[in-house]
C-alpha cells in the first residue's frame, strides 16, 4: 500500500522570464515530487491564471523584475483576490541595491518568503518549508528516502 501525500497535490505557478530560471525551478519541484506545475514566461500570463478561478492555485514562486507586469503586480493581484488571498506566495530576486525596498513593498502585500538569485535545491527546499510547513518537510524527506 503506497502512501498518501497530501503537497504532492498542490498547484505551484512558476513566473520566470528567463526559462533558465523557470526551468531550474521546475526541475526542483518535480524532483520534491510535485506533479502540478503551471508556467508562465511573464507576469502579464500570471495574471491571466490568478483572474482564471477555474484553475487551482496553491503556491506562486514568482520573480520580481519582469517585463509587462512584475512579480509585486501578481502578488498584489492575488492578495486583492478574494478567492486567492490566502495562496502562499514566494518572491525570487536578484541580489541589488533596491533589495531592501523591495523587501519593504513585498512585506506591505504579505509575500510569505523570498528566494535570492542564484540559488541551489537546498535553499528552494528550505524556503517552501518555511511556507508550507514541517509536515511538507517530513513528507518530503520520505520522498526522497524512498
Amino acid at each position: 500500500m503506497s502512501k498518501t501525500y497530501k503537497y504532492k497535490d498542490l498547484s505551484i505557478l512558476v513566473v520566470d522570464d528567463d526559462a533558465m530560471v523557470r526551468n531550474i525551478l521546475i526541475q526542483f519541484l518535480t524532483k520534491f515530487g510535485f506533479k502540478e506545475i503551471i508556467e508562465c514566461k511573464d507576469g502579464k500570463d500570471a495574471l491571466k491564471v490568478v483572474q482564471d478561478s477555474d484553475i487551482k492555485l496553491d503556491l506562486v514562486i514568482s520573480d520580481w523584475e519582469m517585463p509587462q507586469a512584475d512579480g509585486l503586480t501578481v502578488l498584489k493581484a492575488i492578495r486583492k483576490n478574494p478567492r486567492r488571498g490566502t495562496t502562499k506566495f514566494i518572491m525570487v530576486t536578484s541580489q541589488g541595491s533596491r533589495e531592501r525596498i523591495k523587501i519593504t513593498q513585498a512585506a506591505r502585500w504579505k509575500v510569505d518568503a523570498y528566494l535570492v538569485k542564484p540559488f541551489k535545491g537546498e535553499m528552494l527546499k528550505e524556503k517552501l518549508v518555511d511556507v508550507l510547513g514541517e509536515d511538507f518537510e517530513k513528507e518530503l524527506n520520505e520522498e526522497l528516502a524512498s
